[in-house]
């Protein structure tokens, strides 16, 4: 074949939308598992509610306005998943409706559908969610059949508060039962090998890289060690507890709403973990990791720009390919 027969694109992938969606919906059925297993038959409606409003939500927008049904792509329904695993087990079930219909609606099909949206669905949705709803969406339980209300450990470490204090009084939970998800928190969030396991999956299938979630947790870490007294179980604490290790691998890794070039990209997690880490330090903050990533969202283009190299014999640099999907 000759070269003028080529066709663009030249650089051409196996991979599609509706392939990676359905690696991620696996990566995430031991989350989804344990959060039933834990926190009984709630979290299975809450996940029911979430994928299958999330789908009627993005088909009954794009029958309105007359377009192209895109819900076989499974993306609805990974939005969905991760806005019900990113609430606590007492969260109202109107809850959820109203997270999936502000990330389908407003979030992702306003802007144009996938890969045009500037910010992540599910974050900005549950951002929101935390900013209007936080009294119905704090009370926090122990797994169980109990539901104990319990204050979750990240509460008690938002200060420079000596994490090895704390755990000689035993006011903190030990790393194993934090690490097994004898704690309380969102549905998702608690089980860390659960999370792992995902993690393992999509570095298997090639879905992400190692190295995004990796830097991410790299950069909350650094920043709760120079900010934290140097105390290494601040630090640790600070991975092991709260959204921070379900973000780094479910939602920072989100391929739309982050920069396209690697070099920016690198940046783009490092500094979703070092903001991150400020938030919750200095501005006592619990969380932080949905402010973060919306945050660098909106930088990411920038990020784009100064990271894309200049064309040979031209004093300019290329215009992102990230400008140019979200216009």
């Amino acid at each position: 074949m000759m070269i003028s027969e080529l066709k663009a694109p030249f650089i051409r992938s196996e991979a599609t939308t509706h392939g990676i969606m359905r690696d991620v919906l696996i990566a995430l059925i031991p989350v989804s598992a344990m959060a039933i297993v834990y926190f009984g038959i709630r979290s299975l409606h809450m996940i029911i509610l979430g994928i299958g409003s999330a789908v009627f939500f993005e088909y009954f927008y794009q029958k309105v306005m007359k377009k192209e049904s895109t819900i076989k792509d499974l993306s609805a329904a990974v939005t969905g998943l991760l806005i019900a695993l990113s609430l606590p087990p007492t969260a109202p079930l109107w809850i959820v409706l109203f997270g999936t219909a502000v990330a389908i609606i407003f979030v992702k099909q306003l802007p144009g559908g996938i890969g045009k949206n500037t910010f992540n669905p599910a974050v900005l949705s549950r951002v929101l969610i935390k900013i209007l709803f936080t009294p119905l969406i704090t009370n926090w339980v122990l797994p169980g059949p109990d539901a104990v209300s319990a204050a979750t450990p990240l509460s008690l470490i938002g200060s420079d508060t000596s994490v090895s204090a704390l755990i000689s009084f035993s006011e903190v939970p030990s790393f194993y039962d934090v690490f097994m998800g004898n704690i309380g928190g969102n549905i998702g969030e608690t089980v860390k090998w659960a999370i792992l396991l995902g993690f393992a999956y999509l570095v298997i299938r090639k879905v992400i890289s190692f190295w995004v979630p990796i830097s991410m947790l790299g950069g909350l870490f650094l920043t709760i060690l120079l900010f934290g007294k140097s105390d290494f179980n601040i630090a640790l604490y600070h991975l092991t507890i709260g959204t921070a290790m379900f973000a780094a691998v479910f939602m920072v890794t989100d391929y739309t709403s982050g920069p396209m070039i690697k070099k920016a990209r690198i940046y783009y997690v490092l500094l979703i973990g070092i903001i991150t880490g400020v938030l919750r330090i200095l501005f006592y903050l619990p969380g932080g990791v949905g402010i973060a990533i919306l945050i660098m969202n909106v930088l990411a283009p920038v990020l784009d720009g100064v990271c894309t190299p200049r064309v040979f014999g031209h004093t300019g640099r290329t215009i992102p390919v990230s400008y140019v999907f979200r216009k």
